[in-house]
């Protein structure tokens, strides 16, 4: 599933919203506090946060850093009283989209689902009111995704279509596509589930990286695969591999292999898929992807 990818975009995006300080040292420091937070040194951020906060008792950006660490740090009051007093300091319909976002997100992290779909909906609310429909259309993907998190795939299909109308380019179509095909696929509709990855794939060859044509690749391979389209399957699957393998994309060879082994062990090939497996396992350990090579012990245990 591409979810982390999408994450991990949004981020990029909000990060570059609030390095906006007004002051030019303090937009410097702000960019160190972010880049702390991207490197997963929350004690760096909220500590840099900090002396901001006492140098400027106003500086919003700096509220948005320590929001966010403390976030990151799973201290969900402390962390919204942050992002309150960011909102509460913004002053442009972007920047409460940009507050209510992230307290959105911490939220959902923390499974107050009502809270979150709250937020992200608040969000919603100023990107109408200034008419920005790429923060909409994120806004209501987002809602989406909470839905899905609590199996209300329906409702959560229908966000990612209204989603996709107010998509502006291949990027934000091919991330649509790629939400609608996934739940078309738990929700056992192969076809359309098909269909929507197809897209998908077709937006990414033309206009994504290494990392998003790789991700629309496997997860073409893993809906053929729940489709028992097996031959397609394989030649999507395969696809990666060798894509993987040029460009050097070790993390998405790995990948390749374990999706192999989970084509494999559908088609009840349990020997070639221990192999894939094995060749998945050692590929991580390769570049310490440590989640990964969880996720593939389990598979080889489960075979056994």
């Amino acid at each position: 599933m591409r979810i982390i990818f999408i994450a991990l975009g949004l981020t990029t995006m909000l990060t570059t919203f609030t390095a906006q300080a007004e002051d030019g040292n303090d937009q410097s420091t702000i960019k160190i506090c972010n880049q702390a937070l991207q490197e997963g040194d929350t004690s760096k951020a909220i500590s840099i946060s900090n002396q901001l906060i006492d140098t400027n008792k106003n500086n919003r950006d700096a509220y948005l850093c320590k929001g966010r660490a403390l976030g990151q740090n799973k201290q969900l009051i402390e962390s919204i009283e942050a992002l309150k007093q960011a909102d509460i300091l913004s002053k442009t319909p972007r920047e409460h989209m940009v507050a209510f976002t992230l307290m959105g997100n911490v939220y959902r992290n923390e499974k107050h689902y009502d809270e979150a779909i709250d937020s992200y909906s608040k969000s919603m609310e100023f990107a109408k009111l200034d008419n920005d429909k790429r923060f909409q259309s994120i806004d209501l993907n987002l809602i989406g995704d909470v839905k899905k998190d609590n199996n209300l795939f329906e409702e959560a299909l229908s966000n990612y279509l209204s989603s996709e109308t107010l998509a502006s380019n291949d990027n934000e179509r091919a991330d649509c596509y790629e939400r609608i095909a996934a739940t078309y696929s738990l929700l056992g509709k192969n076809d359309q589930a098909i269909e929507y990855q197809i897209k998908a794939q077709i937006m990414q060859e033309r206009s994504g990286d290494l990392t998003h044509q790789a991700n629309a690749g496997l997860e073409m391979g893993r809906i053929y695969t729940v489709a028992k389209e097996y031959m397609k399957a394989e030649k999507s699957i395969n696809q990666v591999l060798s894509l993987s393998k040029e460009q050097g994309g070790a993390y998405w060879e790995a990948k390749s292999y374990l999706y192999l082994g989970i084509l494999q062990k559908s088609q009840g090939k349990i020997d070639e898929a221990k192999i894939s497996f094995e060749l998945a396992r050692q590929r991580s350990r390769q570049i310490g992807e440590v989640e990964l090579d969880q996720r593939v012990t389990q598979e080889l245990e489960n075979i056994r």
